[in-house]
């Protein structure tokens, strides 16, 4: 695949939408019943009245956390709608669900891909900086830990291919965390064929780690927090190696076209949300903790204070300089190459691509 000739057509797409986008017609009608586990229905609270409602669906992750403080303290009502939300434990059960309208507005980083190209949504908003946390540990002791300046534009990183070389890695094969190991052993002179790459989720890859049945483990928050408080070392991240990524919030192709209105409003309490929990991190850390122990994963305060702290959510002054869909352009060219996307299908992401509803939510 050629990298460049993929960009060059993202932005020609990308520009194109931009022109020609245009607003839809507000429909006050809830989406298709989910199979996934729903809250907050505007039906059964007496004081929404008559509010449209928005199904929007949640992760037990960081990102999903601006939805947990709109519902909160109410500022979905606040700006003329209501929250029902649908749980999903991942992003690709969220894309699963995309296809059969089960919800109609979430949150997604890496998965985004497949929403814009495979199932027709649209990336509307970035609203928070994914990169952090996302790791490469190794233990103390291991000769990768001690291999620095490798490459000078990198002086963070660390590993050579004498030391990465053979090296089994695990990870979650097709996330963002592999397109970590990609991107740090292109650093170090490597290819993915110099290394044995096995996928396992991320608790499982962390546990592989501490056993020594792998020599690197690609993590994500919030076990790479864990796993860093607990003294392993970190030898890349997004942050090191200069890749860009923001969680974006995604819109199903029929909350798109046919609920614009709706959607700006919801863009406007998610700022909100974001602008509140940036002002107050100790805040944001709490209710980050506890997010996490209602949906089952174990953490602690100061993990989630490094997360907070490492993984800004995107102010609503900051939204105004970001270009929308850069992120998920990268993830689409590795996701190519990684042939977990048909090279055809890289086009579609750029042209589901749509900046104006942010810019009218905001006013820029």
């Amino acid at each position: 695949m050629k990298l460049k000739k993929l960009t060059a057509l993202f932005l020609a797409g990308a520009m194109a939408l931009s022109l020609a986008a245009c607003g839809g017609n507000d429909n006050s009608s809830s989406a298709a019943g989910g199979t996934g586990e729903t809250g907050n229905a505007a039906a059964e609270t007496s004081d929404a009245g008559d509010l449209p409602v928005l199904k929007v669906a949640v992760m037990p992750f960081l990102n999903s956390l601006p939805v947990e403080y709109m519902v909160q303290n109410k500022l979905d009502e606040a700006n003329g709608f209501k929250i029902e939300t649908v749980y999903f434990s991942n992003g690709g059960a969220m894309n699963e669900a995309l296809a059969a309208d089960q919800w109609e507005v979430g949150t997604l980083s890496a998965a985004a891909v497949n929403s814009l190209a495979i199932y027709g949504a649209y990336c509307i908003a970035d609203i928070g900086h994914s990169e952090g946390g996302l790791y490469t540990l190794v233990s103390p002791d291991s000769p990768i830990a001690q291999a620095t300046g490798t490459n000078p534009s990198y002086p963070d990183v660390l590993g050579s291919p004498e030391t990465v070389k053979g090296t089994v890695i695990a990870t979650s094969t097709g996330t963002i965390s592999h397109l970590n190991v990609n991107k740090w052993l292109e650093v170090l002179g490597l290819t993915p064929d110099d290394v044995q790459i096995v996928s396992m989720d991320f608790p499982a890859a962390y546990q592989a780690l501490k056993t020594g049945n792998c020599d690197v483990a690609a993590l994500n928050p919030p076990t790479s927090f864990t796993a860093e408080s607990e003294g392993y070392v970190v030898t890349s991240s997004l942050s090191s190696l200069d890749v860009p990524q923001y969680d974006s919030i995604i819109v199903s192709n029929k909350a798109y076209n046919e609920r614009r209105d709706v959607l700006v409003n919801y863009v406007k309490a998610f700022f909100q949300a974001c602008d509140a929990l940036q002002a107050d991190p100790d805040m944001a850390a709490q209710m980050l903790l506890d997010w996490y122990t209602a949906n089952g994963s174990e953490t602690t305060l100061e993990a989630c204070a490094t997360e907070i702290e490492t993984r800004p959510f995107v102010t609503s002054e900051e939204a105004k300089g970001i270009t929308i869909g850069e992120s998920v352009a990268i993830t689409g060219e590795f996701w190519v190459s990684q042939q977990l996307l048909e090279e055809s299908r890289f086009p579609e992401i750029a042209k589901h691509v749509d900046d104006t509803i942010v810019k009218e939510a905001l006013g820029f």
